[in-house]
């Protein structure tokens, strides 16, 4: 399974480096991008069908069909007439979300908030 990175993580050269805040560890883009790929191939692919049928709800054919290719269904909605065919797949992603970095006139702004308040 290949996993979707958002635009930040997914334009990091392979010898960028992040540093992990809790161990103050530093890691190359290429080895996280490689860990989070083996983590989230057959094992987490298997559960996934194992939780379906523990459900009742009855998988045929490959395990990696929900997270590669998705699975043709269609949907009843309330108030819409008829059923809607489509594909159900399970996507993961993994995103970075920068900090916003604190604009000097947010300390004008807190003032003029209070004086105003």
């Amino acid at each position: 399974m290949e996993l979707n990175y958002n635009s930040y993580l997914s334009s990091l050269e392979p010898d960028d480096v992040l540093e992990l805040f809790e161990d103050h560890q530093l890691v190359k883009a290429k080895d996280m991008k490689h860990a989070l790929n083996d983590s989230f191939g057959e094992p987490i692919q298997k559960r996934l069908v194992e939780h379906l049928n523990y459900r009742g709800i009855k998988t045929k054919g490959k395990q990696s069909v929900w997270l590669q290719e998705g699975v043709d269904c269609r949907i009843l909605r309330a108030g819409v007439i008829g059923w809607q065919k489509g594909c159900l797949k399970v996507k993961v992603s993994v995103e970075f979300i920068p900090d916003e970095p604190e604009s000097p006139l947010d300390d004008i702004r807190r003032d003029m908030e209070k004086y105003n308040s």
